[in-house]
C-alpha cells in the first residue's frame, strides 16, 4: 500500500511540473530581434488568466525596453475583436502562444486572428511548425527543435523581413518588473 501511494504522489508531481513548464521564448525573441531590432511592441492574443506563466516567461525573454500588449480573451469568437485590438494598439507583431486554450498554435481561432492582423500588416510568429501553416512567418522554438523555420508564402503581410537562417486605457492591467518587458493586459471585446 505504501508503495502504490508514493507512486501515485511522484505521477502527480510529475504531471504537475509538466503543467506548470512554461515555454522558452529565448530563441524566439532572440531571432527577432536580430530580424527586426527596432520592432519593440508585442501583441498576444490569449485567455491571459490561464496563459499568465507563458506571457511572463516571453516578457522575459523579450527584455526591459519592450512592451507586450495582451487581447485577454476567453473564446474563438472573440478572434476579430481581438485581432483589432493587437492592430489599434500598433503592435508590431504577435506571438501566438503555444500553450493557450483557445488562441494556440494550429487552432481555428488563431488562423482567424492571424489573417486579420495580416491584412492590417502585423506579421504573426510562434514556436512551432504548425504555426507557419496558419500564415506566420516564421516560428522557432521547442515545437521545432530549435530549428529556425520560415514561411514560403506570406498572406497579407506586405512588409516583413524574415530572418536568415544563419497605453493608457479603461480596464488596462499593466506590469512592470525590472529586466522584463512591460506588459499591458486589454479586455478584447
Amino acid at each position: 500500500m505504501n508503495r502504490i501511494s508514493t507512486s501515485l504522489v511522484v505521477a502527480v508531481a510529475a504531471f504537475a511540473g509538466l503543467a506548470l513548464h512554461a515555454e522558452d521564448f529565448q530563441p524566439l525573441m532572440k531571432t527577432t530581434q536580430a530580424t527586426w531590432p527596432e520592432k519593440q511592441h508585442i501583441g498576444v492574443i490569449c485567455d491571459y488568466g490561464a496563459s499568465r506563466a507563458e506571457v511572463m516567461a516571453l516578457a522575459k525573454a523579450a527584455g526591459e525596453g519592450a512592451l507586450i500588449t495582451v487581447a485577454d480573451t476567453r473564446q474563438a469568437g472573440q478572434a476579430n475583436a481581438a485581432a483589432h485590438l493587437i492592430a489599434n494598439q500598433r503592435a508590431d507583431y504577435l506571438v501566438l502562444l503555444p500553450g493557450d486554450r483557445t488562441f494556440r498554435d494550429g487552432t481555428f481561432a488563431a488562423s482567424l486572428a492571424i489573417t486579420q492582423l495580416g491584412k492590417r500588416g502585423v506579421p504573426a510568429i510562434g514556436t512551432t511548425a504548425v504555426a507557419l501553416k496558419q500564415g506566420a512567418v516564421f516560428s522557432i522554438g521547442d515545437g521545432t527543435k530549435g530549428e529556425l523555420l520560415t514561411t514560403d508564402r506570406l498572406i497579407g503581410t506586405v512588409d516583413v523581413i524574415l530572418p536568415s537562417r544563419a497605453m493608457t486605457e479603461k480596464g488596462t492591467l499593466v506590469l512592470r518588473e525590472e529586466g522584463m518587458a512591460t506588459i499591458a493586459v486589454l479586455a478584447a471585446e
